[in-house]
């Protein structure tokens, strides 16, 4: 009914705008046209509706909808953290223990062996026709050897000698025990002053007790301690022994050694040997 009132009154405005009444058949194609228009419209909003939903069924039950970025958003800004520590700031580098099967390679590996065996030579005791190549290692452009003479029956001491080379030979040995020397759960001596890597490196080697299963190392300096394991030398000798390297402080290139102590550990924590070093050159304990 109101579709067919609204017609008349397009009929009526029509004849008073045009002077004349409009046909039957001009009123059923203009109201076909708005139902066309109509149809059309609701269509539209149909397709609309049907949009929204499945946008929505996209989304996970309970998910909230994504949020545009904010255009005044930039990313996130990340502060690395700050920490206090040491003067030195690289981990103390144990360095490169390798038991020998045979000496460093070539003449210059045989020289080493050579020069550390007649410094062994020098300690009175021990069989004199055997000296053992313990361990040696490489670190920090040196190569380092311990050598050591099995002791014979009643010997309370052990004959046993260090050295630490560069590449082209060139180094220093010494030598520890002797009668003068009864042996001890725990010894410690090393060296300074190795240039590496635009750093200077302090070495520092050593007997320990059979019963250690860690050896700590400290420092003055705030350097940080040094954890080593002692390297095994078998039934033939009564101690084992034990090799690091660690980093001096860069504003001190002298001949002080840094170490203050050595303490050995059993395999269950507890301290079964330690020696105190003293301040200066030349010194160990």
């Amino acid at each position: 009914m109101s579709d067919l009132r609204e017609r008349l009154q397009e009929a009526a405005d029509a004849a008073a705008r045009e002077g004349r009444t409009p046909t039957a058949a001009a009123l059923v194609r203009r109201g076909r046209r708005r139902r066309l228009r109509l149809a059309g419209g609701a269509a539209a909003l149909l397709a609309l509706v049907l949009l929204a939903v499945t946008v929505a069924t996209d989304r996970l039950p309970g998910q909230p909808a994504p949020l545009a970025p904010s255009a005044t958003t930039g990313p996130t800004e990340i502060t690395p953290p700050t920490s206090g520590g040491p003067d030195v700031s690289i981990v103390p580098d144990p360095g490169e223990v390798r038991l020998p099967a045979g000496s460093p390679p070539g003449k210059v590996g045989e020289g080493m062996v050579r020069d550390v065996a007649t410094e062994l030579a020098r300690c009175e005791g021990g069989d004199p026709d055997e000296k053992v190549l313990v361990a040696w290692g490489k670190e920090h452009g040196q190569t380092w050897l311990i050598e050591a003479k099995p002791p014979r029956p009643g010997e309370n001491w052990l004959c046993w000698a260090t050295g630490m080379f560069d590449a082209s030979g060139a180094g220093g040995m010494g030598k520890e025990g002797g009668p003068d020397s009864p042996l001890r759960p725990l010894r410690a001596s090393g060296a300074q002053n190795i240039r590496s890597g635009g750093h200077y490196w302090g070495q520092v080697i050593g007997a320990v007790t059979k019963d250690a299963a860690r050896v700590e190392v400290l420092f003055r300096k705030g350097i940080a301690p040094l954890e080593l394991e002692p390297i095994q030398s078998g039934d033939r000798f009564p101690v084992n022994f034990y090799v690091g390297f660690y980093r001096q402080p860069e504003e001190d290139k002298n001949l002080n050694w840094w170490v203050t102590k050595v303490v050995a550990y059993d395999q269950d924590g507890r301290q079964v040997a330690d020696c105190q070093a003293t301040a200066g050159p030349g010194h160990n304990c």
